[in-house]
């Protein structure tokens, strides 16, 4: 599902990114080993979400795009591994585009952290009891990280929804969805 151009103003050379949620994730192998932390980053993805990476790359927009740039969490990398067959782009793996950091481990924290995090606009604030990145932190990674693509006038990038969330007004983004953005790197 393709949205409207989005045109973000940031200082520097304008770029066009096609954003890419990763397809729906499977945790039940590492959820009952316990992982916790960034080891629940290893699950693939799930059946389903194999499925809907299928449907996605052979979405026509993605074939206006000179590069795939991939976070390095498993399922946004099986995603993009779709994408790079049906398209045959270059794909760059980047660990900054990584999910939303939860600083306490465990599925409540999170849920708890992600309350806190929408009610304060993104903001941490000062007697927080779960600590998290902020909005301002995950824009300046991700700027930090697309610098070094300012030469290209057109990538794609596959991610995660909360990093997503802070370029794109979309309160919600479904897995494997498309949104088009302009901004300033």
């Amino acid at each position: 599902m393709a949205c409207g151009l989005v045109v973000l103003v940031r200082q520097g050379t304008r770029m066009k990114i096609i954003f890419v949620r990763h397809g729906e994730p499977d945790y039940c192998e590492l959820e009952e080993r316990s992982y916790t932390g960034f080891g629940i980053d290893l699950a693939p993805l799930s059946e389903e979400g194999r499925q809907q990476a299928q449907e996605l790359s052979t979405n026509p927009l993605l074939s206006s795009a000179e590069i795939i740039i991939s976070s390095a969490v498993t399922r946004a990398l099986e995603t993009a591994s779709y994408v790079v067959c049906s398209t045959r782009l270059p794909l760059r793996v980047e660990p900054l585009l990584h999910e939303w950091q939860v600083y306490e481990s465990g599925t409540d924290n999170f849920e708890k952290a992600r309350t806190m995090f929408l009610g304060n606009k993104g903001e941490l604030l000062p007697n927080s009891p779960i600590q998290y990145e902020t909005a301002t932190e995950m824009k300046s990674r991700f700027i930090e990280c697309m610098a070094k693509y300012r030469d290209y006038q057109t990538v794609i990038v596959i991610t995660h929804n909360m990093l997503m969330r802070q370029f794109v007004p979309n309160e919600k983004i479904d897995f494997c969805q498309v949104i088009e953005c302009e901004l300033e790197i």
